[in-house]
């Protein structure tokens, strides 16, 4: 016979696996391009000052064309290729400074014989947005989407940027070694979280999602950027301390909105939005991480070792190959 606890630990369970469902059910019924046309539209000035302009623009995922700034109203590329889970990334010339992007992008699928030459990618990550309630499906989530933009990554150039969206989780979970991984490669110039509702609207069923912003490292480079392997202590709005990644411990003013404990699951924490304009936030955490990154030269142009420095061999990214790649997340 089942004790009253196992019972107990079952309906939680259930509940729990219930409101993931609904998530994941919200998640593929709903839009979010308003929400990534004024992502795109904050976006673009701060990737032009960091001197991306010219070259070979990539977008991954679902949705990342609109990221990229395309219009919402003219032809989907990527609503007949799925975006990742068919192992496929799109590709232009990146737009004219002096267009919207929207107005300059002629997507299509990219060859394999592309990769490690791009300059600029956008990406939007499977489920980024959406509640993840238990600890196997937070932990699968962090693991997936560290694989992904290693994924995308290798297809960079070294001095190229990825920016993505990704479930908090990635920077918020006790396991470090997705980070670690990702760290290996690249370095973080920009994180800005946004609220849970910044993408789509649904009650206790999203999430709070970052904006990352990872820089692919040099050869023979030291690791730069944000910190962002461990969490350290941070005041939570009407409530004692809690952990949180150490890009925002250090830069509280790039979490958009009031720090609070997730209503459902008391030990993470959730993005409560705040009055005022969402893009205004948004263009000036941007524009205070571009500040910073140029100052750090972490920008478009490609550095050399400093003299004395010891040359590593190069890193030596394996590309993924189309049709074999990220098979999507289940909940």
């Amino acid at each position: 016979m089942e004790s009253d606890e196992s019972r107990i630990e079952l309906v939680q369970t259930d509940q729990a696996t219930a409101l993931e469902m609904l998530a994941q059910q919200n998640y593929d019924s709903t839009s979010a391009a308003v929400a990534y046309q004024n992502i795109a539209a904050q976006l673009w000035p701060h990737l032009r000052a960091l001197e991306y302009t010219t070259g070979t623009l990539l977008a991954v995922g679902a949705d990342a064309d609109l990221l990229a700034g395309a219009s919402p109203d003219g032809p989907r590329p990527a609503d007949t290729i799925d975006g990742y889970e068919d192992g496929l990334f799109l590709t232009a010339r990146m737009p004219s400074a002096g267009l919207l992007p929207r107005h300059g992008l002629r997507l299509r699928p990219m060859g394999t014989r592309e990769a490690g030459t791009a300059d600029l990618a956008l990406a939007d990550l499977p489920l980024a947005d959406t509640r993840a309630l238990t600890r196997s499906t937070r932990n699968r989530l962090a693991a997936e989407h560290s694989a992904i933009i290693g994924d995308v990554l290798a297809w960079l150039r070294p001095g190229g940027l990825l920016v993505t969206t990704a479930h908090h989780q990635l920077l918020e979970g006790v396991a470090t070694q997705p980070r670690r991984s990702i760290a290996g490669h690249a370095d973080l110039v920009g994180a800005v979280r946004l609220p849970a509702a910044a993408l789509r609207r649904a009650p206790l069923l999203d999430s709070p999602v970052d904006l990352l912003l990872l820089r692919r490292r040099e050869p023979g480079q030291p690791p730069a950027g944000l910190d962002f392997i461990d969490r350290s202590l941070v005041h939570v709005h009407d409530a004692p301390d809690m952990l949180i990644n150490d890009c925002y411990a250090t830069a509280p003013w790039a979490v958009l909105g009031n720090i609070v404990p997730d209503p459902i699951d008391s030990e993470t924490t959730t993005v409560a939005p705040i009055g005022g304009d969402f893009g205004r936030l948004l263009s000036q955490a941007l524009a205070t991480h571009t500040d910073i990154a140029i100052d750090d030269r972490l920008y478009a142009q490609q550095r050399t070792p400093a003299a004395g420095t010891p040359q590593r061999a190069p890193q030596q990214d394996a590309p993924p190959v189309p049709g074999t790649g990220y098979a999507g997340p289940t909940l």
